[in-house]
């Protein structure tokens, strides 16, 4: 009797600590789209190749810090997960460099409808690559969501280039990722280094040519960085420590976030089509949620 209290409560410290960083995490996501406000001025390459830079370092004293040394340069020595993380380093810089510049060129509706559709193309993904069937539900939510995206085609005149982009690139990332069985903080670190050489080379010839922002922008550009790692390691935790169904409603905290920021605080135009489009993106998300929830419940 005494242990199965114990354990329940070790069980609800951890969910208490899981749902803590789960929500900071998913917190700090939410303010990016504020946050790349500030370096607005600052081109999406260069912006991305500090982002790069400065992820390095941070995660790098992190791993020494953790003593995870030895197994990270464990993974360092095999060829075929080295191969697979520079795929999945091309994708992620990808989605990085497309949110950056969506938000320097006041988007930041768009970047958001990419991450709210990002569950959504997870299942259609999980479909194609992995064989996993959807059921009713599942097929219902996905209907809504590409008429959403239909809808802002015929309706508004243009296809959401950055929305799709954004949430096609990050399930590839989730497909890559599942590929192989790497930890996140050394994931982030062995990926981030494989583009270091290419974002030093860029910041140099920046530096060479007098055009960088460095200068003007020292600690915004730093903190992108950190802004990088530091969600990512607490999600990981979280994810350790939270139901799949926790983790699901959390994931969308962070797009509710950027549009609620877009619209009532950077004033983006938000006409009846988008809305109309929105909103069938968003019951698409509730009945997915809906099954979500049903299976967490068991």
């Amino acid at each position: 009797m005494s242990q199965s209290i114990e354990s329940q409560q070790d069980f609800n410290q951890d969910y208490r600590q899981g749902l803590f960083q789960g929500t900071l995490a998913y917190l700090i996501w939410g303010c990016f789209g504020l946050y790349f406000t500030l370096l607005a001025e600052v081109p999406a390459d260069e912006v991305l190749a500090h982002r790069i830079v400065w992820c390095v370092l941070f995660v790098g004293l992190l791993i020494l810090l953790q003593r995870k040394i030895r197994s990270t340069w464990s993974i360092l020595t095999s060829k075929k997960t080295l191969f697979w993380l520079a795929i999945s380093s091309l994708l992620i810089s990808g989605n990085w460099w497309i949110y950056i510049w969506a938000v320097g060129s006041g988007q930041v509706i768009a970047a958001s409808l990419g991450y709210f559709l990002s569950p959504l193309v997870a299942v259609l993904l999980g479909l194609i690559f992995f064989k996993e069937q959807l059921n009713r539900l599942q097929k219902t939510s996905v209907l809504f969501a590409s008429i959403g995206v239909l809808w802002q085609i015929v309706a508004i005149g243009e296809f959401p280039w950055i929305a799709v982009s954004l949430s096609l690139l990050f399930g590839f990332y989730g497909v890559v990722r599942k590929q192989i069985a790497v930890d996140s903080v050394s994931g982030l670190l062995i990926e981030t280094l494989i583009m270091l050489p290419i974002a030093l080379i860029y910041l140099s010839l920046l530096n060479t040519q007098g055009v960088d922002h460095f200068g003007s922008f020292t600690w915004e550009l730093i903190g992108a960085g950190v802004m990088t790692a530091v969600p990512l390691i607490l999600f990981a935790s979280a994810a350790r420590k939270l139901p799949l169904g926790t983790v699901g409603f959390l994931n969308y905290i962070a797009p509710i976030m950027q549009f609620l920021s877009a619209v009532f605080i950077l004033n983006e135009a938000f006409g009846i089509d988008r809305f109309i489009s929105f909103t069938f993106i968003w019951v698409g998300l509730i009945i997915f949620s809906l099954d979500l929830f049903r299976k967490a419940k068991g």
